[in-house]
C-alpha cells in the first residue's frame, strides 16, 4: 500500500467517516485510525506452489476464522461506540470455516526465501534450517525450490550462492523474473522487459476465468464479456502470437490515453476505474523494480549500464523475446505435432492445456495458415504457468532456445553425433535433461561459441556491477559485447522474418517520466462530496459540514440539451451561460444536503453524453463532470418503462427541465455501471 495512500487515511479530518473494505493488507497494518464500518469481504488471495510442476496458482479462497477476529480488530470499539462490521458471506459459510489457517510459509514460492536462508547462514542446509520455524513447509517443496534454484544458476550444485543470487536477493521479484531482468539488461532492452515483469507481479486487467470458475447463473453473461475481452486481446497481440505483447501495447495505449501528464477526473465506465488503478499500480511496481536495479548498480547514471544504454535495443520486439526465452527457462513447451495432432509438452508435465486468456490459442488451430507458417520454423514457446495451464505465452524462435536457454557453464560437450548417412554432418545439441536440437555442427560450434562470449559478459556483469571503475572509459571487453548485442539484434530480427512474424507495432517508446500518480486517491477525492462544499468559514456552516455525511442526501436532476461535443461543451461554457440554463433554479434551492445534476444530452443520434455536479464557487456556479460516456435515449426509455416512471421529454430544448429524481436515479445509474464489455460504443 503506498505511503500517500496511507497518509491521506491518517490525517483526514475528524469528522470524516472512514470505511475499511477488509483484505490481506489491512490485516497486517496498525494504523492510528478509527474506523467506522468494516466491509469484510471474508475473502483472501491465496498463492499455492506446486513443487512437483514448479509452478504456482493464485486463489481466491474464504478465510478462516482467526483471520476473521484480526481483521475485527480494526475496529476500534474505545473510540467509536456505534462502529459496525458487515460480513459478505453467507451463515452457513462462516459455521463451516477452519478455526485456522495455513501459514503462508506452507503456501507460498520459497525461492526467495531459499535464498535468504543460504546468505544468513551460508554453511547450513536450507531444508534443515527451515526445519526450525514455526510452520515448517513440506519438504517436498524445499527440495524442488532448491532444484529449480540451481537450474537457473541462483544456487551452485553444492548450494552455494552464486553472484546471480547475491543481485537477485535485493531485487523485489521473483528469482526467475528477476533473472529476466538481467537478460533485458544485458540485451540492451530493459524498458519492455521492466514492463512485462511489472505486468506480471500485477493482476491482469484482461484477465479471463476458467469456466468452471464461472457462476452458473451467470453463465452466458460471463461467456458474452468472455468474448469480447478475447477480441480485445487478439487485437492488442497485432498476430505477434505473444501474450507478453499484449502488456506492452496495454501499457503503452495507457500512457497515451495520459495527455500532459493530467488523467480525466470523470470515469467513462468501471473498466476504466479498474483500468486506471492497476495500470497505476503496474507503474508504481515498475519504479520500485527500477530503483532497486539501481540500488544494487545494475542500472547506473551513466556509462554502458546508463538507463537510455540499457534501453537503446528496446524497439526490437525479436530481441525482447530472446531476453524473455533467457530469462523464462526452465518454463519452455514445445509443440508436438506427431500423428497430425498439435499438443503441447513440458520437462514437468506431457499433458499440458491452455488458459482462457491466452492468443496461443489461434497459433495451435489446424485451420491457422500463417500459424503452420510460423510453427515450422519454430516449435518452442516460452510460458507462464498454473499447474497444467499455460496462462501467458510467447512463440519464440529455436536460434533463441539455443542461445540463452540452459545453464550458463554449457559447453562442447553437450552433444552427440549421428550418422543416418555417410554425408550427414548433423548433430544432437542438448541443452539440458529435456530440451535438445539436431544441428550441422558448423552451426553447433557458431552457437556454442556466442553463447559462450555472451555468458562471459553476463558473469563479467554480475561480478562487477559494483566497480564503477569497471564501467568508465573504453574497454576491449566492452567493445566485444556492444559488437554483439548489435550482431544479436539484427541476427534475431532476420531470423524473426524468415519464419513468417509480420512486423510488429512499435513498442520502443519512451515511458513518461513524471506519470500522474494516485489516481484512486484523486478520484476519492473529487466524489467526496462533503469536501466539496463552498464557503465554509463560516463556524455554523462548518458545523452543518460534519453532519452531511450523516444527513438524507435529496438529489434533483435536469436535462441540458447541446448540439456540441463532451469536450466542445466543457471547454466553450462560461458562467453567464450556466447562469441562464440553470441558475434561477440552482441558487433558491442549493445547500449542503441537495445535491444538483446536470444530465447532458444531443440528438441524432438520440444520446446522453455527460453528467455533471452542479456547484458554486465563489459565487460562481459550475459544473463539476463526474461521468462521460455514451447512453442511447432508448435504454432510459426502457428502464422507466420496466419500472412504471413516467419518461422525460428529450425534445432538444436550450434550457436546462427539471426530471423526476427517480428518472435521475436510474440514469445515474447506466452512467455509474456502464460496463466497457457489455456496452459497446
Amino acid at each position: 500500500m503506498e505511503m500517500e495512500y496511507l497518509n491521506s487515511l491518517i490525517n483526514a479530518e475528524p469528522n470524516t467517516t472512514k470505511i475499511v473494505l477488509s483484505t490481506g493488507i489491512i490485516e497486517s497494518l496498525h494504523l492510528p485510525v478509527s474506523f467506522k464500518y468494516l466491509i469484510d469481504t471474508a475473502c483472501a488471495k491465496k498463492i499455492w506452489y506446486d513443487g512437483r510442476i514448479c509452478s504456482t496458482v493464485d486463489a481466491i479462497e474464504w478465510v478462516a476464522k482467526d483471520c476473521l477476529l484480526r481483521r475485527l480488530l480494526i475496529l476500534n470499539a474505545e473510540v467509536l461506540t456505534d462502529c459496525q462490521c458487515f460480513r459478505l458471506m453467507p451463515k452457513d459459510t462462516y459455521e463451516k470455516l477452519p478455526e485456522t489457517g495455513l501459514p503462508a510459509l506452507q503456501t507460498m514460492h520459497l525461492d526467495k526465501i531459499c535464498l535468504i536462508v543460504k546468505l544468513l547462514s551460508p554453511n547450513a542446509i536450507i531444508s534443515e534450517y527451515l526445519a526450525y520455524t514455526i510452520a515448517p513447509p513440506p519438504y517436498a517443496n524445499i527440495h524442488q525450490t532448491v532444484q529449480f534454484l540451481k537450474k537457473i544458476d541462483v544456487l551452485d550444485d553444492s548450494e552455494d550462492v552464486t553472484w546471480l543470487g547475491c543481485r537477485l536477493v535485493d531485487i523485489p521479484v521473483p528469482c526467475q523474473l528477476g533473472r529476466t531482468l538481467i537478460f533485458g539488461i544485458l540485451l540492451q532492452c530493459l524498458d519492455p522487459i521492466l514492463t512485462i515483469v511489472s505486468s506480471l507481479c500485477t493482476a491482469d486487467p484482461l484477465n479471463i476465468p476458467f469456466n468452471e470458475d464461472i457462476d452458473r447463473l451467470w453463465n452466458r453473461f460471463t461467456i458474452y464479456i468472455q468474448s469480447r475481452i478475447k477480441c480485445e486481446r487478439k487485437r492488442l497481440a497485432a498476430d505477434q502470437y505473444s501474450d507478453h505483447f499484449i502488456f506492452l501495447r496495454l501499457f503503452h495505449v495507457w500512457q497515451n490515453h495520459l495527455k500532459n501528464n493530467i488523467s480525466s477526473l470523470y470515469l467513462t465506465d468501471e473498466h476504466e476505474f479498474v483500468l486506471n488503478g492497476l495500470m497505476e499500480q503496474l507503474n508504481c511496481t515498475r519504479s520500485k523494480i527500477l530503483s532497486a536495479l539501481r540500488a544494487v548498480n545494475l542500472v547506473q547514471c551513466q556509462g554502458p549500464l546508463s538507463t537510455q544504454s540499457v534501453s537503446s535495443k528496446s524497439d526490437n520486439w525479436p530481441l525482447v523475446k530472446a531476453a524473455l526465452t533467457g530469462g523464462m527457462y526452465p518454463n519452455i513447451c514445445a509443440v508436438d505435432q506427431r500423428n497430425g495432432i498439435r499438443c503441447l509438452k513440458s520437462a514437468y508435465s506431457m499433458d499440458i492445456s491452455l488458459h482462457p486468456n491466452t492468443v496461443i490459442r489461434d497459433f495451435l488451430e489446424p485451420l491457422n495458415a500463417s500459424g503452420q507458417g510460423i510453427l515450422n520454423a519454430s516449435q518452442w514457446i516460452v510460458c507462464s504457468k498454473q499447474r497444467d495451464n499455460i496462462k501467458y505465452a510467447t512463440v519464440v524462435l529455436p536460434l533463441a532456445v539455443a542461445l540463452f536457454a540452459g545453464s550458463t557453464n554449457l559447453g562442447f560437450g553437450q552433444f552427440s553425433e549421428i550418422q543416418s548417412s555417410p554425408n550427414d554432418d548433423n548433430i544432437h545439441f542438448f541443452i539440458d535433461e529435456w530440451i535438445w536440437m539436431i544441428a550441422s555442427k558448423s552451426n553447433f560450434e557458431l552457437v556454442m561459441k556466442v553463447r559462450q562470449h555472451f555468458f562471459r559478459f553476463y558473469q563479467y556483469l554480475l561480478v562487477n556491477c559494483s566497480d564503477l571503475n569497471k564501467w568508465r572509459g573504453d574497454s576491449t571487453t566492452l567493445e566485444q559485447y556492444l559488437l554483439l548485442i548489435k550482431t544479436l539484434a539484427s541476427m534475431f530480427a532476420n531470423e524473426d522474418c524468415a519464419a513468417g512474424f509480420q512486423n510488429c507495432p512499435q513498442i520502443g517508446f519512451k515511458p513518461v517520466a513524471k506519470l500522474p500518480n494516485h489516481y484512486l486517491l484523486s478520484i476519492n477525492s473529487h466524489f467526496n462530496w462533503p469536501h466539496q462544499i463552498d464557503d465554509i468559514s463560516a463556524p455554523a456552516h462548518r458545523q452543518n459540514v460534519s453532519e452531511v455525511s450523516l444527513q438524507f442526501v435529496e438529489k434533483q436532476y435536469f436535462l441540458l440539451y447541446t448540439q456540441e461535443n463532451c469536450s466542445s461543451f466543457y471547454q466553450n461554457i462560461n458562467a453567464s451561460y450556466i447562469e441562464n440554463v440553470i441558475g434561477k433554479f440552482v441558487r433558491p434551492i442549493e445547500s449542503p444536503n441537495r445535491h444538483i445534476y446536470v444530465i447532458l444530452y444531443s440528438k441524432d443520434p438520440d444520446i446522453l453524453v455527460s453528467l455533471s455536479r452542479v456547484q458554486i464557487q465563489k459565487g460562481d456556479i459550475i459544473f463539476k463532470e463526474y461521468f462521460r460516456n455514451v447512453v442511447p435515449v432508448y435504454e432510459v426509455l426502457e428502464e422507466c418503462a420496466s419500472l412504471k416512471l413516467n419518461a422525460p421529454s428529450f425534445e432538444g430544448r436550450l434550457l436546462s427541465s427539471l426530471i423526476d429524481k427517480r428518472v435521475g436515479n436510474v440514469i445515474m445509474d447506466l452512467f455509474a455501471f456502464r460496463h466497457h464489455w457489455v456496452h459497446k460504443k
